[in-house]
């Protein structure tokens, strides 16, 4: 494996990654705030948090540039800290953070499930109105303080473990250990003298880690299939009008698109390679591709939102012709005025250069 190649281009996928997810988070947002149609009620707050929990992620990933490696017993996240204008410690923080964000991520589209299916039901619904968007708001930010405390308490580097991993580091990495802070979780110890017997400091923190992780699949997946079975067959029988009907659907199959992007990016992989540690399964440089996707992840999620949702969808087809016609505008100008036919400045310039773009259109 060329390790310079593979750091190279990762770097760019930072970069360009960062670039491009907050530009689009940011129109994704504005689209949210001006173009939602009013039916949708408080979930354009949703829709809004997790636009700006994407460009926050995006940009503490380009701060910390992790790079995932696993161990027979551990998989660390490892922060370079040479160089950086941050002390060490603040880096393995920024790395804590870092792990905390990817976990509590998810907790985030499962509150968009739960919104979506609460929202059938209209006595239920105002659980979420008002000023208590903000208690379910809170939620992510909890699960993403337990994910940063747990992290940072227990599963930070260790002088014994450095030790032991030096070597492989610097053979599978082309890392020196010092150069860097790390940050992973475990179930067993592991050092020089071999695998020591269950941590059960670790196990109990992982118990934490592995409830966080669950307890938001699970309500992605129970509220998922119950929003399809009464969009399928529950609003198909409803009073509601065809515009809500659509709306609703639009709604549920973008959170649906945009929730299996992560899913299959992050959240499958780091949990093969968070159980391959209690089994005690090295999967070494495959760990690598989590990298990769924390660099994508922040741009291809807001996709569905900006092309399924009508509103959204229409808005960005109005913005092109807008930008087309100011093109061809642009270019007309240019045309006739490198042919000499006229000057920008004549009365007759608009008339001429619509001539011009009729016959060159026709």
């Amino acid at each position: 494996m060329d390790l310079s190649s593979f750091n190279s281009f990762l770097k760019t996928a930072q970069i360009v990654g960062t670039c491009i997810a907050n530009p689009l988070n940011l129109f994704l947002i504005y689209l949210i705030w001006t173009k939602s149609p009013k039916k949708i009620g408080n979930y354009k707050y949703l829709m809004i948090y997790v636009s700006f929990y994407e460009i926050v992620f995006s940009v503490i990933a380009y701060v910390t540039e992790p790079l995932l490696h696993s161990f027979s017993t551990r998989v660390i996240v490892i922060v370079k800290a040479k160089g950086s204008i941050f002390s060490r410690e603040i880096r393995s923080i920024l790395d804590c953070l870092m792990c905390a964000m990817y976990g509590s991520s998810m907790n985030v589209f499962a509150l968009h499930f739960l919104y979506r299916y609460v929202s059938l039901f209209p006595k239920a619904r105002k659980v979420f109105d008002g000023m208590k968007i903000i208690f379910w708001l809170m939620i992510p930010q909890i699960y993403g303080v337990v994910w940063l405390v747990t992290y940072y308490s227990v599963f930070r580097e260790t002088p014994e473990y450095t030790e032991f991993i030096r070597k492989d580091i610097l053979e599978h990495l082309d890392i020196d250990v010092d150069d860097v802070v790390y940050v992973g979780p475990y179930y067993y110890m592991e050092d020089k003298d071999g695998i020591h017997d269950l941590d059960w400091t670790a196990f109990w923190s992982m118990a934490v880690v592995w409830f966080l992780i669950l307890s938001s699949a699970v309500t992605v997946f129970i509220c998922g299939y119950g929003c399809y079975m009464k969009i399928t067959r529950g609003l198909a029988k409803s009073s509601n009008s065809i515009q809500t009907k659509s709306i609703q659907n639009q709604l549920f199959y973008a959170l649906v698109i945009q929730s299996a992007i992560p899913f299959l990016l992050m959240y499958i992989p780091s949990s093969i390679a968070l159980f391959c540690t209690l089994i005690q399964q090295n999967i070494g440089s495959a760990s690598l591709f989590i990298s990769y996707s924390i660099a994508i992840y922040p741009v291809v999620d807001p996709l569905p939102s900006l092309f399924i949702v009508r509103n959204y969808r229409k808005a960005i087809t109005e913005l092109i012709i807008v930008l087309m016609k100011k093109f061809d505008h642009w270019f007309v100008i240019r045309y006739v005025t490198s042919c000499g036919k006229i000057k920008p400045s004549t009365r007759q310039s608009s008339m001429q250069i619509a001539t011009v773009r009729n016959k060159w259109n026709s």
